[in-house]
């Protein structure tokens, strides 16, 4: 491994690592009957998936590029080396199609009546802006001014509240926004995956003073914006065991950050490096090929089919395992038990988590009573939400537990490297959940599905009020925010609102984007009436909410 540069890498993780320590949970090992610890040829083999996944070669497994399928072939070998078959048709790569990025096409123009601006040099389209062409009076935002119908509102702000602000402005009736937030980015074409409310236009703050004066003349702009499609790949497969329709299923998703960069999600976006994502999520892949072996080995003795999964495009928002929920379900092979394994291969002083005892009868007294064999310090938590995988299945009416050894400085920096991995750690957890799967198999393998609450922290720590939503991060059509699940108890649930309504409009005011949704949420108190319009299943409906 290349020799790295170490700086930066004491920067404070801001939402996903936050979001990761609410809702993360880790596991506990337990060794199956007969495993003993001195082996240490699966020690071996587990060190070499991590040590491939996690090469330079790979070049951090970014979803849609040929080193992501050369992972995913790699995968599915190490799979059917075990024993293990595709669980669909004859291809263990299952592919699907999703949106690498939003970019800023060439065309696009910025001119104040007969001046037209030096496009990246005065200004620059951002690249999860709406497409657009547009002639409109420039105006300058003001506290006191409610109602911009017509206009482009000229305004600052931060970079990170640029979709809020996008929000505000286009439920307040403006065309688009320019924006001062800073230095234009370098030729920076590339965004995310989901356009903001309407066209932004960024200036640079020595044209700043130039935009204020314009105040009052008619701007035209337009915005060339474009979604760029790709594929990558679920690798599906099980041992083709038919023990009475029922299913484990063991995933762990296999995408990284590729080489990092601004809206890559790296914490050290600034670094054009490898980021090779050893523990996140190499271990998880590694773990989950050795459970499945172990359960192998196990023959008639288990009562279920064991189904392992490697997920693509989980970084960009849980795309795959969505993508295999949704599948397994209009096939009606769900599985009884979904193993979600994300970041397992830092063990340090036995500090293990586990998520989701409380998404089915029994699971926390049985994973304590299989500790008190190894003395491992748990932490348990009762959901099946957060941001990985299992989320996906647990939405689906699946039954989870969630195993990981928590977050560290490197997460998601290009210094997520495999000699910092304990290896031997890994396998003490892969013979862990083979033991738990082991004795609810001895014991009648029935999880019975239980629906938990999510942490109360969800959301934005200035929300006033909740509705009990849980977002699809998979849709980006842009004409609504859906909902991918909602919480027992909670007001929506209580109104009578499902997984998968798209709500279009709050209380009158429109709603296109996860980002209208939030800004519409922080608006509201608690006591306060919310009028929601959605969409059921191709039909509008209405629905009152009291918080």
């Amino acid at each position: 491994m290349r020799e790295k540069n170490f700086k930066n890498i004491f920067k404070i993780i801001f939402m996903r690592l936050l979001y990761k320590l609410i809702f993360t949970p880790v596991l506990i090992l337990s060794f199956i009957p007969g495993y003993s610890q001195t082996e240490t040829s699966q020690i071996s083999k587990i060190r070499e998936t991590v040590t491939v996944l996690s090469s330079d070669k790979m070049k951090g497994r970014e979803p849609g590029t040929k080193e992501d399928k050369e992972s995913a072939r790699y995968i599915a070998s190490v799979l059917k080396s075990f024993g293990f078959v595709p669980l669909i048709g004859d291809n263990p790569l299952v592919p699907f199609e999703f949106t690498l990025y939003r970019e800023v096409g060439f065309g696009s123009s910025f001119k104040i009546e007969k001046r037209s601006l030096t496009e990246w040099k005065e200004w620059a389209v951002h690249p999860q802006s709406v497409a657009a062409d547009i002639s409109a009076e420039l105006v300058l935002f003001s506290k006191a001014d409610n109602d911009y119908s017509g206009k482009i509102v000229f305004l600052g702000t931060t970079p990170d509240s640029i979709p809020f602000k996008a929000s505000d402005m286009k439920g307040k009736g403006a065309l688009a926004i320019v924006v001062s937030a800073g230095s234009l980015p370098d030729h920076e074409r590339r965004g995310g995956v989901n356009s903001y409310s309407l066209p932004v236009i960024m200036i640079s703050p020595e044209i700043a003073p130039f935009i204020e004066e314009s105040a009052g003349r008619e701007v035209h702009l337009k915005s060339i914006v474009n979604p760029v499609k790709g594929h990558t790949y679920n690798v599906l497969m099980h041992l083709n065991k038919n023990r009475g329709g029922k299913r484990v299923l063991i995933g762990a998703h296999y995408d990284h950050l590729g080489m990092g960069g601004p809206g890559s999600g790296s914490i050290s976006p600034k670094l054009r490096e490898v980021h090779n994502g050893a523990d996140d999520n190499a271990s998880g892949v590694a773990v989950a090929a050795e459970v499945g072996r172990l359960l192998s080995l196990m023959g008639d003795k288990l009562n279920f089919d064991v189904i392992v999964a490697a997920f693509g495009a989980e970084e960009r928002g849980l795309i795959g395992s969505r993508k295999i929920a949704d599948t397994l379900a209009a096939l009606k092979i769900l599985p009884q038990l979904m193993i979600n394994l994300d970041m397992v291969g830092r063990l340090k002083e036995d500090r293990l988590q586990v998520g989701g005892v409380g998404t089915f009868s029994g699971a926390g007294p049985l994973v304590e009573r299989i500790n008190k064999q190894h003395n491992f310090v748990l932490s348990l938590t009762s959901d099946g939400y957060g941001p990985s995988d299992h989320a996906s299945f647990y939405t689906a009416g699946v039954p989870v537990l969630y195993f990981t050894t928590g977050v560290h400085k490197q997460y998601h920096t290009p210094f997520d490297d495999a000699e910092l991995i304990n290896f031997e750690g890994m396998e003490k957890i892969s013979a862990f959940i083979a033991s738990i799967l082991d004795s609810m198999s001895v014991n009648g393998f029935n999880p019975e599905y239980r629906k938990a609450d999510p942490p109360v922290t969800m959301g934005r720590s200035n929300f006033k009020v909740t509705l009990g939503l849980i977002p699809d991060f998979t849709y980006e059509k842009g004409d609504g925010f859906r909902i991918g699940s909602v919480t027992d108890g909670k007001p929506a649930q209580k109104a009578g609102m499902q997984a998968g309504d798209i709500i279009t409009s709050m209380n009158g005011k429109k709603v296109s984007n996860i980002y209208d949704y939030m800004t519409r949420l922080g608006e509201l108190k608690t006591g306060d009436f919310v009028d929601v319009e959605a969409i059921r299943e191709g039909k509008e409906i209405k629905i009152k909410i009291k918080l």
